[in-house]
């Protein structure tokens, strides 16, 4: 923390429960990162943006580093967050906003036309598959592929499948390996990263095509057999995930997503790996406010009915725990978000993992600082231990 905590109210406008005490930029991101604020949100934003210890740089920084510049970049426009009001001064540098707003929809259709293909001849040679998160979730869940920001291609796919499936890829061009240094083409994975993959993780090493574009270096593809990791202890086959998928348009083109009851264990699967994960906290990308928002607004769309089925099938697949990780965190940062008799079905008795890392890399650590503190901690990748885990 770089700047003095503030008090619970600014200009008289009430500041959010979950970020009393945090510093005005980190106020100010926790209050635009929704997708629709109202209006009292709105006039609480003009109020902190037009605080003179506001650190601008660090905003910055976070709104990038939580993977929320594009929706800022929305509101600022949106909300004319830019100009001044009532003796508030407005958003400085609206442009840079504005820029990466409209250079985030660019950069996903760019991604979009692409991946339309990959789905497209995937189809084609008869890989069943179901599109995870990404797209899934922009179009389907936020309606404007704009405002979120997607790195790859995430798909369910059958292990069973994968061979047909890595023939379409390398049809297409992509290899399994990192871009190089000179941005032109792909360099295969070392062998001990190929082998550590194949032992402990559930997803095929990423196929990568270079994008040669400014917005775009690389198109990434990533198939994944199951969405909990196997030291984990739970396990839900893409195989079985796949009998429930759903048809769905994604990309411009006729696909397939999981059911929503899987979809969301799968966002809450993905969240707890990367959030306890000593190679995602090394890299400081290991608590992203953009994660949670995902599962506050797929949650917000279930019934009792899909809540009820959740819980079941969380407990099917023995992975409460997982899913209570996700929730819970996501409960302090959204408040309503989750049903509290959903928080209750869910919880263990010992809640003391919550502040754990490390656990999946056999190098189980606890955390000093609180999770909101956490969030806006960029050295806390320093003082975690090392890493065993090849990056790929």
């Amino acid at each position: 923390m770089t700047q003095e905590a503030v008090p619970n109210t600014t200009s008289g406008l009430p500041i959010p429960p979950q970020a009393a005490g945090l510093p005005p930029y980190a106020q100010l991101l926790l209050v635009l990162a929704r997708l629709d604020p109202d209006a009292d949100q709105v006039a609480l934003a003009r109020s902190l943006a037009g605080r003179d210890d506001l650190d601008w740089g660090a905003f910055l920084d976070a709104a990038a580093r939580h993977k929320l510049l594009p929706l800022v970049g929305r509101h600022v426009h949106t909300y004319r967050l830019g100009r001044p009001a009532r003796d508030a001064k407005g958003f400085p540098y609206p442009w840079l906003f504005a820029s990466a707003h409209l250079g985030n929809r660019q950069r996903n259709q760019a991604l979009s036309d692409e991946f339309a293909l990959v789905l497209k001849e995937l189809g084609d040679a008869g890989v069943p598959y179901a599109v995870r998160k990404g797209f899934s979730l922009a179009e389907g869940l936020y309606h404007d592929i704009s405002v979120r920001r997607i790195s790859d291609l995430d798909l369910l796919v059958d292990r069973s499948d994968a061979p047909l499936a890595h023939e379409v890829m390398v049809r297409l061009g992509y290899l399994q390996g990192n871009l190089a240094a000179d941005g032109d083409r792909i360099e295969p994975f070392k062998r001990e990263t190929q082998l550590f993959w194949r032992l402990n993780l559930s997803n095929q090493l990423p196929y990568l095509k270079a994008g040669n574009r400014p917005d775009v270096s690389e198109y990434n593809v990533d198939l994944c057999h199951d969405i909990f990791q196997r030291k984990s202890g739970s396990s839900a086959s893409a195989a079985e995930l796949l009998r429930r998928r759903v048809p769905v348009v994604l990309c411009g083109t006729g696909t397939w997503v999981a059911e929503p009851v899987d979809a969301l264990l799968d966002l809450c699967s993905h969240l707890h790996k990367e959030a306890t994960s000593l190679r995602f906290i090394e890299d400081s990308v290991d608590l992203q406010i953009s994660k949670f928002l995902d599962v506050s607004l797929f949650a917000t769309g279930f019934g009792d009915s899909e809540w009820d089925d959740f819980t079941d099938r969380t407990k099917q697949y023995d992975a409460a725990g997982i899913a209570y990780y996700a929730l819970h965190h996501t409960e302090l940062l959204y408040p309503g978000s989750i049903p509290a008799r959903v928080l209750d079905t869910l919880r263990p008795e010992d809640t003391g993992y919550l502040d754990q890392y490390g656990t999946l890399d056999g190098q189980t650590a606890r955390w000093s600082l609180p999770f909101l503190d956490r969030l806006f901690d960029t050295g806390r990748g320093r003082d975690s231990a090392p890493s065993n885990v090849p990056h790929a």
